[in-house]
């Protein structure tokens, strides 16, 4: 079942407090699949709101690309919802896994920042060794997972890069790019730093089984890094056919 994404909704600041209204009362007919018959007149006196008012908003959330108009039936004008305004799902998200390749160094590049330890270079040497992983999604890759050896630790790994992109998140991506690193890694021992002021991936790695080893205390507080670990285990590690 497809549902509106209604943080990106949230955000849009050009839809005002009448289309918002409006909206709320259209997700009680509407759907992604159809067009239906809205009441514009039945709707005024709901919401008691003036019925130019209703068809103001309706203008509003059809050129914010909210809801699409449909051919007229009778009097009332036909909608439905946008796939602009979808909310991605576990379901309705198709991600293959792969491993990374020399071509898609670029992409995953642009995807993000690195860190002060591991650079551009890092990255490079790391897919031609395979110890990157990504998940395409829609021909774009949507997250993307890379070690390197940590040289302080025998038979050691770091999480060196994860990202996810900010609409595939919450989805279980970044569970399905560590669970290949576990089974390519079985029986060795990884490691993850997080900063205290990323909350979202402190809660990641919590809920990944990582345990908190210790720290490195930065300038400020918020520069602190948490230092984790856990042993890779292709067992607890969902079964995942990687792509060729």
């Amino acid at each position: 079942m497809t549902t509106l994404d209604s943080i990106a909704i949230a955000r849009d600041r050009g839809l005002g407090l009448e289309a918002h209204r409006v909206l709320r009362c259209l997700e009680q007919s509407l759907s992604f699949d159809a067009f239906e018959p809205v009441d514009a007149g039945a709707m005024a006196r709901t919401l008691e709101m003036r019925p130019q008012a209703i068809s103001r908003a309706l203008r509003i959330l059809t050129e914010r690309g909210v809801i699409a108009r449909g051919a007229p039936i009778g009097r009332a004008g036909t909608f439905r919802f946008t796939g602009n305004v979808a909310a991605l799902t576990a379901n309705n998200v198709d991600a293959t896994l792969r491993l990374a390749q020399e071509a898609d160094l670029e992409r995953l590049v642009r995807a993000g920042s690195f860190s002060s330890g591991y650079g551009r270079e890092d990255l490079r040497k790391g897919i031609a060794a395979g110890r990157c992983w990504v998940l395409v999604a829609e021909g774009s890759i949507v997250g993307q997972l890379a070690i390197r050896k940590d040289p302080s630790v025998d038979m050691a790994y770091l999480v060196a890069r994860l990202l996810v992109d900010r609409r595939y998140r919450r989805l279980g991506l970044g569970q399905r790019l560590l669970a290949a690193m576990e089974r390519s890694l079985d029986g060795n021992r990884i490691h993850a730093y997080c900063p205290v002021s990323d909350p979202e991936f402190l809660k990641f790695l919590i809920d990944a089984d990582f345990v908190l080893s210790g720290y490195v205390k930065g300038r400020e507080e918020r520069e602190t890094r948490l230092f984790f670990g856990k042993v890779a285990s292709a067992a607890q590690a969902a079964p995942i056919a990687l792509a060729g």
